[in-house]
């Protein structure tokens, strides 16, 4: 896997894939990346798996362990670490550990691009919840200048915004959908990156 090849979009973690699966006519050239545990009594390990690619692990669902797989998987090249769009629920974990990983490998750092981030709304939090339950990986995102948008309605209620991002996702107006759809909020970042053509 060339991991220097952008990829259009990846729906990182189980709500983000519930997302995919509802928009896929357009999102079908998409990455998904998720957690499977293991099923009692049937042998098999919990499993990360990278689109059609599967990697038993050890690890249970716990940050610092699945971080660790991660960094193994981005240096070894198995995973892609280069999208336009992440798309994800911050309060999973696996969401946490895989962007920790990212930054961890400097691989934000050797480049001038950073993809943008897009926040699925957990239910039950306000945004200033989110801040404080995730103030660690913000304070990172942030001292990188990465860009992140918070949907603040449930997905079922967002149909409209997630059709228009996902269909402009080549677009270098990107930012011009915050201004014009309610429910969309730009939190941190460099408001001035631009999604990369092609």
């Amino acid at each position: 896997m060339n991991s220097n090849s952008y990829q259009p979009i990846l729906f990182l973690g189980n709500r983000a894939f519930e997302v995919f699966k509802t928009f896929h006519s357009v999102t079908s050239k998409s990455n998904h990346l998720t957690f499977s545990s293991a099923i009692p009594f049937s042998g098999l390990k919990n499993t990360i798996l990278f689109n059609d690619l599967k990697f038993e692990t050890n690890c249970d669902y716990e940050f610092e362990c699945l971080k660790n797989k991660f960094v193994s998987l981005i240096q070894s090249k198995q995973i892609s670490t280069s999208f336009k769009l992440i798309v994800g629920d911050p309060s999973e974990l696996i969401y946490q550990a895989f962007c920790c990983a990212l930054l961890e490998t400097q691989l934000y750092t050797e480049s001038e691009f950073h993809e943008i981030h897009l926040w699925l709304y957990p239910m039950g939090m306000t945004s200033q919840d989110i801040r404080k339950e995730l103030s660690q990986l913000i304070y990172k995102l942030k001292k990188q200048e990465t860009p992140i948008l918070l949907l603040r309605k449930p997905i079922q209620e967002s149909t409209e915004i997630l059709n228009a991002i996902f269909t402009k996702i080549n677009s270098s107006t990107f930012y011009e959908l915050e201004e014009k759809m309610n429910g969309l909020e730009f939190l941190i970042g460099k408001r001035s990156a631009n999604l990369i053509d092609g």
